[in-house]
């Protein structure tokens, strides 16, 4: 059979292929992992989360005040303020949030990263696969060229049956350009995903990524994408920050700590020491109101988020899973009969045209239902490959 006959590769050419750029999908996600500057610009935002997490507990800078009385002399105060009530470790809990937010968002830039290479390679290898059928199909209308000038030489035949198997050839080279286009924009797509200019060499594409023998049940995908999709991840991050930020909005209503001392050089020459304590008085003037509202609808907002983004993410699990189970069935059909049928008929028709009982134009037919076949197997193979990758996204790892 066609189809299956076009995944084996020579091992003489599989061997050297297989060490290069492109032959794989794996190692184009390494490359992309490594390479690409989204996922390098997300690393750096986690980067600034993870700083700003290292001082958000830290101290307010201490002031320096100086000030002159008539009676008692010229004093120089070093003060610092002291949060209290656990305001410094609510701030450091909802900075390391934070920080847990933008680890999920990076580790969802590269699942998406993933998924782009996942399809892009698909289409890479299944171009290149069609460009074989191509090949193939232009052989199938060689052999009605012959047969049509032979008939034709005979005088058996017309030059009109000749010129459409002719036409047919010519069909199957034009195809044939087309695809070769298509696979090189497909190859420049790959290298732009992974960080690489457009036209930077890729090898052949060596073999497609398996299939996973079954499709686990649709609940057992939720449970997965609920533990381990990372913008679930980030939202749950998200929300406890909005949490830990309106516990610290609603303790802005007690007041902190603040403690001075310095020396005091008195009118009279002789040098002392003054010291101060004091309270910050938070008064009902709508600040601090008001940043209790603020926290609340950022809390309720981020609740809001997760429930819809746990929702969507299900949804497309199940349309995910439907489509994948839909082109599963419809590959299994055109290769165990669709391909077998076509073939057995073109080798019917044509026979017959060469012991003159048909004509070409039902050997054409044949030829074009070959064609047709093929395709629709390539069209169900990607779309096999599109759904598992979305479906691998959604859950936040490989099936």
């Amino acid at each position: 059979m066609l189809a299956a006959g076009l995944i084996v590769c020579a091992p003489a050419r599989a061997q050297p292929a297989a060490a290069q750029l492109g032959a794989t999908v794996d190692g184009l996600l390494a490359a992309g992992r490594s390479l690409s500057p989204a996922l390098r610009a997300a690393a750096l935002d986690t980067a600034a989360a993870s700083a700003k997490a290292g001082g958000a507990d830290a101290l307010d800078d201490p002031v320096l005040s100086n000030g002159y009385s008539y009676f008692m002399g010229n004093s120089t105060l070093l003060t610092q303020s002291f949060p209290l009530w656990g305001k410094r470790s609510l701030r450091r809990e909802a900075a390391m949030a934070d920080l847990d937010a933008a680890r999920g968002r990076e580790r969802a830039a590269q699942d998406e990263l993933d998924e782009k290479i996942k399809v892009a390679y698909a289409q890479y290898y299944l171009t290149a696969r069609d460009l074989a059928v191509n090949r193939e199909v232009a052989g199938l209308a060689r052999q009605m060229v012959a047969a049509s000038s032979a008939f034709y030489g005979q005088g058996r035949g017309d030059q009109g049956a000749v010129i459409q198997a002719i036409g047919e050839e010519t069909t199957a080279r034009t195809e044939a350009a087309r695809l070769g286009g298509q696979k090189r924009a497909a190859r420049a797509r790959l290298n732009a995903l992974v960080g690489r200019p457009a036209d930077a060499p890729l090898a052949e594409p060596a073999r497609a990524r398996p299939l996973p023998a079954a499709e686990p049940a649709l609940a057992v995908l939720v449970d997965r994408a609920r533990a381990a999709n990372p913008t679930l991840s980030a939202s749950n991050a998200a929300i406890a920050a909005a949490r830990t930020r309106s516990t610290l909005a609603d303790k802005a209503w007690y007041p902190d700590l603040t403690i001075g001392a310095g020396p005091l050089i008195q009118t009279n020459r002789q040098v002392g020491f003054a010291a101060t304590i004091g309270f910050n008085i938070p008064l009902p003037w709508g600040r601090e109101a008001s940043g209790q509202r603020q926290a609340a609808a950022e809390l309720g907002a981020t609740r809001q988020r997760y429930d819809a983004a746990q929702l969507e993410i299900e949804g497309a699990l199940g349309e995910a899973l439907a489509r994948l189970r839909a082109a599963r069935a419809t590959e299994a059909l055109v290769r165990k009969e669709a391909i077998p049928q076509a073939r057995a008929g073109f080798r019917s028709v044509l026979a017959a045209y060469g012991q003159g009982s048909g004509e070409l134009t039902a050997a054409v037919i044949a030829e074009r239902q070959i064609r047709d076949v093929e395709l629709r197997l390539l069209q169900a193979q990607l779309d096999e490959q599109v759904e598992l990758a979305a479906i691998e996204r959604l859950i936040g790892g490989n099936l």
